[in-house]
């Protein structure tokens, strides 16, 4: 932003003895003094630029100093949805028009108050975009670059990225803008529900730890969701464990209380003396740039004006922030996480109430373990899922692995499975857990259910699609994929189940085109806290050798898939209709039309041997495939490991 004056002070030198009044509710605000049919406030940037104009002018009356710009929902979807009601107006609008026209706004108020004594910033303000179930996560981070594109030929460098669910987004964008911009400052702002949770399932101390540590944000704060209330207390429980950072800022943006609809109309809780009150007890935390979200109007900035700074247009704070550069941040977070790390690693020691598990124990140490899968009941008869796992007690397995409805096709509930094994059997299990069919409320309940009944091994998959014919009457749910769903279990590992944390894995399909996309992904994997993974069956040299790229190139720890073909049919099944398989005809040759099941069985016992010979090198394991649950087949392979 260009004036006299206005680059003799940037945000960063006023935040080093002061704090900062943001400005309070665009949208909820916008519909309270507008009452024609507006799709949502971003239309007003192109249709009527004068009321956005003079709703940053009322909050900037009232004491704001940071205006965040109106474009909290300027995205391609909102941008479609204007075109498509909006015809005549926003035909020829690009969302580069919507965004900059936006900013342009909140720059020409902040410009016209500026003054020395009483400085006003404006700020690009990027929120959340929807995503759809089969969106890819290249188009969403394409579509917040081009965002952030558009503010930074604006010439914009403060950055609000607000009511986001985790820090997913907005470290990237915080990369991607810092390249561009290294001097831009950039604030990441997180909404949870009541319970302390995001949307997304992730922990506040998670998330706020996460953005903190991160090194790539200037200031990292909570905002909308929750009222001041619910606010305060998370900020302080987190301050007390963490800290406040020396050089960043913590943010606090509320909601004035929560939503009620009173004789048709959304109005919130809080009366606007309580709210300034409670915001007090929030700035006396140490958190420096404080406003409000959902239903503050310029009457509530006004009271935290009025309460905190009027004394002398500002509120001076006694510590001085001092600032480093983003990559000293990083170098500084790093240093400390591998501090920390060092730290535990000393003085780690196994708890009397932590549950013993050896499939674990002998994979971090470097042994050869072997998991077995068996698969679950399609209706209630359990007895030869049980009596298998019962015949593997004598033998190298070291876990049951359970498939999660493989294929779509309805089973018994793994993690159920997997917890009725473990007691009678005492064994180790390890039920697979599919994104398909849960949303994250189930799957959290799931994991914590699992967790009281000592299960503490998964395997975490996206899950395969209902069958097309069946989606009409058969809906799948995703809210992960598996990634996601590792992130999540990762933030539970650091909140709920720190003492005794759950060890989980991933899949791997080591046949797709690309052996570099395929490593790609396992290193966000790997980095989501993947511990192991579970490979397609292997049947050949050239899949050993494709798996031996992927370990080198990633460092993991394989267990290759082994899964015995029983019969010439079987295998010209798993050959022609099994995607993601790939059975050489070298293999399928040995299997000669009309021999017996015994001549099947020793073939299949061969090609397995020649598997675990070729993949002992390779391999932190072997995963065997049971198939039509011939557990003594099995058993037979399980003596050559």
């Amino acid at each position: 932003m260009k004036n006299d004056g206005m680059d003799e002070m940037n945000i960063r030198e006023y935040l080093e003895n002061h704090k900062l009044l943001t400005d309070g509710a665009m949208g909820t605000y916008f519909d309270t003094v507008e009452k024609e049919n507006y799709i949502c406030s971003e239309e007003a940037n192109i249709t009527n630029p004068s009321l956005v104009r003079q709703i940053h002018k009322n909050y900037v009356k009232n004491g704001a100093q940071l205006l965040r710009s109106n474009t909290f929902l300027a995205n391609r979807e909102t941008l479609l949805s204007l075109q498509q009601n909006r015809a005549e107006q926003f035909q020829n609008v690009s969302l580069k028009e919507l965004v900059t026209k936006g900013y342009r706004l909140a720059e020409e108020v902040a410009r016209e108050a500026y003054s020395e004594s009483y400085p006003v910033f404006p700020a690009a303000d990027i929120g959340p975009i929807l995503e759809e179930k089969e969106s890819e996560e290249t188009d969403i981070l394409q579509q917040y670059y081009e965002i952030c594109d558009s503010f930074l030929e604006a010439g914009a460098n403060i950055f609000v990225l607000e009511t986001f669910p985790d820090t997913e987004h907005v470290l990237k964008m915080a990369e991607y803008i810092r390249q561009i911009c290294p001097e831009a400052f950039i604030i990441g702002q997180f909404s949870l529900t009541p319970t302390g949770y995001s949307r997304t399932g992730f922990h506040y101390k998670t998330i706020l730890r996460d953005a903190v540590q991160s090194g790539l944000l200037d200031g990292a704060g909570l905002n909308c969701g929750i009222g001041a209330a619910h606010m305060k207390r998370f900020l302080e429980a987190y301050i007390e464990e963490y800290g406040v950072p020396e050089d960043m800022i913590l943010t606090a943006l509320p909601n004035c209380g929560y939503p009620q609809i009173v004789r048709g109309h959304v109005i919130y809780s809080d009366s606007v003396t309580y709210f300034g009150e409670k915001i007090k007890e929030v700035s006396e935390l140490g958190v420096r740039v404080l406003g409000g979200c959902c239903g503050t109007t310029p009457e509530y900035i006004g009271e935290i004006y009025r309460t905190l700074f009027q004394a002398e247009h500002t509120l001076k704070v006694p510590t001085r922030i001092v600032w480093t550069d983003a990559a000293g941040r990083i170098q500084k977070r790093q240093e400390q996480l591998a501090h920390i790390k060092s730290a535990e690693g000393k003085n780690k020691t196994i708890k009397k109430e932590q549950v013993v598990n050896t499939f674990r124990r002998k994979l971090e140490k470097g042994e050869l373990v072997c998991a077995v899968e068996l698969d679950p009941p399609f209706d209630a008869n359990d007895t030869k899922l049980v009596n298998g796992a019962k015949e593997l007690l004598s033998t190298k397995a070291d876990i049951i692995t359970i498939a999660d409805s493989p294929l779509a096709r309805s089973r018994a509930d793994a993690s159920l499975m997997a917890a009725k094994i473990k007691m009678q059997t005492g064994m180790d299990v390890m039920p697979h857990l599919a994104c398909r069919d849960k949303n994250r409320i189930a799957i959290r309940s799931g994991v914590l259910g699992s967790y009281v009944n000592e299960i503490r091994n998964y395997l975490f998959v996206t899950g395969d699609p209902v069958a097309r014919e069946d989606r009409e009457f058969t809906k799948s749910v995703f809210d992960f994929n598996s990634i996601r769903l590792m992130k999540f279990a990762q933030s539970m590992n650091q909140e709920i189940f720190a003492d005794d944390t759950i060890f989980y894995g991933g899949a791997l399909n080591q046949n797709g085109a690309s052996p570099e996309n395929i490593a790609g992904r396992m290193i966000k994997k790997i980095e989501a806290g993947c511990s192991y993974f579970l490979t397609q069956p292997v049947y050949d040299e050239e899949g050993i050798k494709r798996l031996a790229f992927l370990k080198e190139r990633t460092g993991a720890k394989i267990l290759i898939g082994i899964m015995p073909l029983v019969s010439r049919r079987n295998a010209l099944f798993i050959k022609n209709e099994m995607p993601g398989i790939y059975v050489p005809d070298r293999v399928v040759e040995k299997y000669k039309e009309n021999a017996s099941r015994e001549e099947y069985e020793e073939a299949a016992v061969e090609i397995s041997k020649e598997i675990i010979e070729m993949g002992k090198e390779v391999g932190a394991g072997f995963y065997f495939m049971t198939p039509f649950n011939r557990v003594s087949l099995v058993k037979s392979i399980l003596e050559y490991v």
